[in-house]
């Protein structure tokens, strides 16, 4: 178990939980159109996804589960839409459909994402890939 910053272990459950709850504060801020959680395992949707789901509809937002079954199997992870409006969702979806993935590049989802492209240094899944690469 790896610790956190003040070395205590660090608990996955509250880690995850807690980057939930501050992507909800973003989106409900107005501050982005959509979030995502952090990669979630299979194992992890299990065990944490209701309680993020929760904690994303108590903020008065909508969600989606997203599966990734475009993905390896040994590689794949799944996340959690955070939205303000069903049709980011939809947005979402439709790039989804045309055969894009946020886990292959955010480019195409920056404007759902809310990044500005010109300002970005490394953002989400981009940082996400350069420290846990695939196989």
């Amino acid at each position: 178990m790896s610790e956190n910053c003040y070395g205590h272990p660090a608990d996955r459950r509250s880690f995850m939980l807690g980057m939930v709850t501050a992507f909800c504060e973003c989106v409900a801020g107005g501050c982005k159109r959509l979030a995502l959680s952090p990669p979630l395992s299979r194992s992890d949707y299990r065990l944490y996804g209701a309680e993020a789901e929760k904690i994303i509809e108590k903020h008065g937002l909508r969600h989606y589960h997203e599966e990734n079954k475009d993905r390896p199997d040994d590689g794949r992870f799944e996340w959690i839409l955070i939205a303000g409006k069903q049709e980011t969702i939809d947005q979402y979806l439709a790039l989804r459909v045309r055969g894009l993935s946020p886990a292959e590049s955010l480019g195409p989802f920056s404007e759902l994402l809310s990044y500005n492209p010109a300002e970005s240094i490394h953002t989400g899944y981009d940082a996400w890939r350069d420290y846990f690469p695939e196989g």
